[in-house]
Formats: structure tokens, C-alpha cells, sequence
């Protein structure tokens, strides 16, 4: 009857470190469970406006538009008009950078720091 007793107990020991041991080696691959809701500290920002030259005024077709905190690109067209809309997942007040490029290279790049949620923006760039 011991020899149950003491079985069963070794057995119970066993099963834990099993358990904790497989606990573990799922946390170091896995890492630990981000409860951080992701939807709760991000907004859709949605922002548009007109891209010209800085000396004539004319719309500039072309220029890329991004973001620092998003992958999304808009380029201008014709009309120097371009429509931006991303994702941002942080709760910094401190706004983040629009980034205007040329893709034929005629014109110096800009980056302008946003720190509300502008719908209309105008760029004048200047040519290299």
C-alpha cells in the first residue's frame, strides 16, 4: 500500500514539471500573451489635400505621400490631389510625419510633422 501511495505522489511530481516544463517552452517560443487591445488605442486617420510647385503654384502629379507610423503610400495625380488614409495603433499626442516625395526626382523631399488629424493639407515643394 506504500508502495502506491509513494508511486502516485511520484507520478503527481512528475506530471507538474511536465507541465511546466512544456509551460515554459511555450512562453520562450511564443512569448508571453500581449492583453494590450490593440483596437482600443488605435484610430483610422484619414487625410487629404494638393501638392503644387512652390514657385509657379502648379500641381505636381506623381509625389508620393506616406507616413512614418504606416505603411501606406498615395501618390498625386494630375491635379496635384492625393487621399491618405492609415492606421495608427499609438496613443502618442506627439503626431507623426508625412513624408512627400518625388518619383521622378524633380523636387527636394519633404517631411512635415502632423500633430492633429488635418483633412486638407497643401504642400508647395521646391525644385532641386
Amino acid at each position: 500500500m506504500k508502495k502506491h501511495k509513494a508511486y502516485k505522489w511520484f507520478r503527481g511530481v512528475l506530471m507538474t514539471s511536465a507541465f511546466t516544463s512544456m509551460m515554459f517552452v511555450m512562453q520562450a517560443c511564443y512569448g508571453t500573451p500581449n492583453y494590450r487591445v490593440e483596437e482600443s488605442f488605435s484610430y483610422e486617420v484619414k487625410m487629404s489635400g494638393m501638392v503644387t510647385d512652390s514657385v509657379s503654384s502648379q500641381p505636381l502629379s506623381g509625389i508620393c505621400v506616406s507616413a512614418d507610423v504606416s505603411d501606406e503610400v498615395a501618390v498625386s495625380d494630375e491635379n496635384g490631389q492625393f487621399s491618405l488614409t492609415f492606421m495608427v495603433y499609438d496613443d502618442n499626442d506627439e503626431g507623426f510625419n508625412l513624408n512627400f516625395s518625388d518619383t521622378l526626382d524633380r523636387y527636394a523631399p519633404l517631411d512635415t510633422l502632423i500633430v492633429s488629424d488635418y483633412t486638407d493639407i497643401n504642400i508647395s515643394l521646391a525644385a532641386k
